[in-house]
């Protein structure tokens, strides 16, 4: 018996799926106390109002149009893409020393340093976890899915975390967790390299496709406008229970569920997923968010919190299908600057266009009103997806392991 667990143990510890797993859990965590809580974190802890809120994030996403693009085409033109990684994950912890040192008199300095290394987060390390599951022949979905747990149960407790250590424990223990990270992919990953540098890929060609410009589009209105109004929801909350501390429970205890949930998402989709319509299933995305953002327009507690866990099938559908479409759309090498546009669009030009509307709408009309124009966007990109997609059918990752 014991030499059998022994065994078993081995080969857990000495398969570097294990690996995989475990940096992406990790680095999700670290995405939560970076992205999760940023919007608290500036309201809170540095005393913006949601104004000033707003033309921060729009102020330093502004720099994320150029720097997310550009992350992905340096990586799909790198050799070494782990020594990429690691010099990015490297950059992500010097951010992370800011968050401890902010000052509202420089906050605009920290937005700078926040658009260019945090706004980009997810994206960068999303491309690089797609390479190395297809180089390796792993299913992109059962790594994904690790990062899903990992945010969801550093957001479950972050209220906690906060009631007890504030912010700044908050942010030492993601620098923590984020030396973890490096250091497993350091030691643990695949040193996996291409010869993509060598077919001098150029940055237009993410363009010349035109179905690839309409998910472009749709991403960009449909999941954009989806995250540009996030900035809003602690402070939504906070006028609907009228308490700061309930507030950030019920903001950590929902952001936990619904991204805990997600993993149940990703398990349902690289399990059942066979042949599937990718059209079909691209718009039943932009579906799902509408009924999101229809039960968070409501204001009524119970709704609004069943509607924000919605999230967790929008987003493991997004990822599922856009990298599928891409592949069925665009030459293998394209796909990781292709996609690092589509996170650019979602998670920067959005932050740089939305935050100020939403804000203004929010001013003059309340805030239910901000997510009642976003039920409306979402059905304009449905009817655009609808109209403009090509229809095709593909296969989900697991099936092409």
């Amino acid at each position: 018996m014991v030499l059998e667990e022994k065994v078993s143990g081995e080969q857990v510890f000495g398969n570097p799926l294990f690996y995989y797993n475990i940096a992406t859990f990790l680095y999700f965590c670290v995405a939560g106390v970076i992205s999760t809580f940023y919007y608290p974190f500036l309201t809170q802890q540095v005393g913006l109002n949601l104004v000033q809120v707003s033309r921060v994030t729009s102020f330093g996403a502004g720099f994320s149009l150029i720097v997310q693009p550009l992350l992905s085409h340096l990586f799909s033109r790198s050799k070494n893409k782990k020594r990429f990684i690691i010099s990015y994950l490297g950059s992500l912890l010097v951010l992370c020393v800011l968050f401890l040192l902010v000052r509202q008199e420089w906050i605009y300095w920290f937005a700078v340093a926040y658009g260019c290394v945090g706004v980009p987060l997810i994206g960068t390390y999303e491309i690089y976890i797609e390479k190395i599951a297809d180089h390796r022949g792993f299913s992109y979905a059962k790594i994904r899915k690790w990062g899903s747990v990992g945010m969801g149960c550093l957001t479950l407790t972050g209220g906690t975390i906060l009631s007890l250590f504030s912010f700044q424990g908050l942010h030492l223990l993601g620098i923590f967790l984020l030396c973890v990270c490096i250091l497993i992919i350091w030691r643990k990953f695949a040193d996996v390299r291409t010869a993509d540098r060598n077919k001098k890929i150029r940055f237009s060609e993410n363009f010349k496709n035109k179905n690839v410009c309409v998910l472009y589009l749709m991403s960009f209105l449909g999941i954009g406008s989806y995250v540009g109004c996030d900035f809003a929801f602690s402070s939504y909350l906070t006028q609907i229970v009228g308490d700061v501390n309930l507030s950030n429970q019920l903001f950590s205890f929902s952001t936990g569920m619904k991204i805990f949930s997600e993993f149940l998402c990703f398990l349902v989709i690289g399990k059942f997923f066979q042949n599937y319509n990718v059209k079909k299933t691209f718009l039943m995305v932009f579906v799902f968010s509408g009924l999101r953002f229809l039960c968070i327009s409501t204001g009524i507690v119970p709704i609004v919190i069943l509607g924000d866990l919605l999230h967790a099938i929008v987003f493991p559908l997004f990822l599922t299908v856009i990298f599928q479409y891409l592949h069925l759309m665009t030459q293998s090498r394209l796909v990781s600057g292709c996609y690092g546009i589509v996170s650019m669009l979602m998670f920067g030009f959005s932050n740089f266009i939305f935050p100020p509307i939403f804000s203004g709408i929010q001013a003059a009309f309340g805030y239910e009103m901000i997510y009642r124009v976003n039920v409306g966007i979402a059905l304009v990109t449905v009817l655009i997806g609808g109209k403009f997609l090509p229809s095709t059918t593909g296969k989900s990752e697991s099936d092409s392991k």
